[in-house]
């Protein structure tokens, strides 16, 4: 009796929120997916699958879908491999690191940020090569635009990561790093046949949320360029913003739903790969 009337409170409690979610995500979530197969706005009629035919045969979708295959194909890695490195080199007390600092770009404004990498290439960088009589880079136009942004992306999120990558590696006990030492003083080493095995799941976890996040780089190219955006960075995020500023909801809904499944089926992806390696050790 009494843990029923504890779950009771409890239910009370995460009602509120649990309302919102229901609200503002789940049933929108499932009516997106009904536009997805309908046509029309005052007279809706059922189509199957002619709007995932007509997006997948359109040039702009499938350009968004290239440039954001190439965005987190190169970027969500590189932000993992330097945030692991950097976790690994603080394990040892010649590298200090704060973690403030770290998590500094996280509570800069995006405008803010802006503002400093502007300057950082317009003033900093072409004023040095102009100094020196060599050609200004058009760091912003279509050649350079993707590494650039990229290069923001890995700026932002790199101390999320290594704080993660810290928290999991400072529970590992020191008797571990001691019996290593017997055989082997070499720490790259120790990281990857001790560390790494040991650190696994927060691993995953970490690769998940870099996913995750290479999504909202929306905001910061939106913020550079407006509606005018180079082709090289016209992201999913861009297709579906122009589909719903033109109402084909249809079209975005159907966009919306695939981008839904794939991020489900990597997420999955990932899961079963993390069980059978830790099933395996």
């Amino acid at each position: 009796m009494e843990s029923n009337k504890k779950a009771m409170t409890g239910l009370l409690f995460i009602l509120p929120s649990l309302m919102g979610i229901v609200a503002f995500i789940i049933a929108p979530f499932f009516r997106s997916i009904y536009y997805s197969f309908t046509q029309g706005i005052t007279e809706v009629s059922f189509v199957g699958l002619a709007n995932f035919t007509d997006l997948l045969g359109n040039p702009t979708f499938t350009l968004a879908v290239k440039n954001t295959a190439i965005f987190i194909g190169i970027g969500v890695p590189l932000v993992f491999v330097i945030s692991l490195s950097l976790s690994l080199l603080m394990m040892s007390s010649k590298f200090v690191l704060e973690r403030w600092a770290l998590l500094t770009p996280l509570m800069v404004p995006i405008s803010t940020v802006i503002i400093g990498w502007q300057f950082l290439f317009d003033r900093v960088i072409n004023g040095f090569l102009g100094g020196f009589g060599f050609r200004l880079i058009d760091f912003w136009g279509e050649r350079h635009a993707m590494a650039v942004i990229i290069m923001m992306f890995v700026w932002k999120n790199i101390g999320y990561l290594v704080v993660i990558f810290t928290s999991a590696i400072s529970v590992i006990p020191r008797e571990y790093q001691e019996v290593f030492r017997l055989e082997s003083k070499s720490r790259v080493l120790y990281a990857g046949t001790v560390v790494l095995p040991l650190i696994t799941p927060m691993a995953f976890f970490a690769l998940i949320i870099s996913i995750m996040n290479s999504f909202k780089v929306f905001r910061e190219i939106h913020a550079l360029y407006g509606e005018n955006v180079p082709k090289s960075i016209y992201m999913l995020q861009h297709f579906m913003n122009n589909n719903f500023l033109k109402l084909n909801y249809q079209r975005l809904s159907s966009a919306a739903f695939l981008l839904t499944t794939v991020i489900f089926i990597l997420i999955w992806f990932f899961m079963k790969a993390q069980n059978k390696y830790m099933s395996d050790m």
